[in-house]
C-alpha cells in the first residue's frame, strides 16, 4: 500500500486520468472528490463488497436455473411455443 500525506486543496493522480482531491479535513474526517472519466466504475469500500457478493449469488442463482433446466426436457405446443416439461 503506498501511503501519501495531503493537505486541504492538494491532490494525486492514479494513472493518467484520475485524480483524487483532499476538499476538507474536519477531525477524523476527510472529504474527498473523485475526477474520472464515466467508464471508470468508483464505489465505497463497503458498497464495492455488497455488490460482489450480490453477483456471485447472481452466478449460482444462474447454476440453479441451468440444473434445473437439465432435469426438464424440451417441447413445444401446437402453436410453435417453445417450453420444459418433465421426463
Amino acid at each position: 500500500m503506498l501511503v501519501l500525506t495531503r493537505k486541504k486543496g492538494q491532490s494525486l493522480n492514479i494513472g493518467h486520468n484520475v485524480r483524487v482531491v483532499v476538499l476538507e479535513v474536519t477531525g477524523d474526517s476527510i472529504r474527498i472528490g473523485i475526477e474520472a472519466p464515466p467508464e471508470v466504475a468508483i464505489y465505497r469500500s463497503e458498497i464495492y463488497q455488497t455488490l460482489r457478493q450480490e453477483n456471485k449469488e447472481a452466478v449460482a442463482s444462474k447454476d440453479i436455473v441451468s440444473q434445473i433446466k437439465s432435469l426438464l426436457k424440451p417441447a413445444e405446443d401446437k402453436n410453435g411455443t417453445k417450453f420444459y416439461k418433465r421426463p
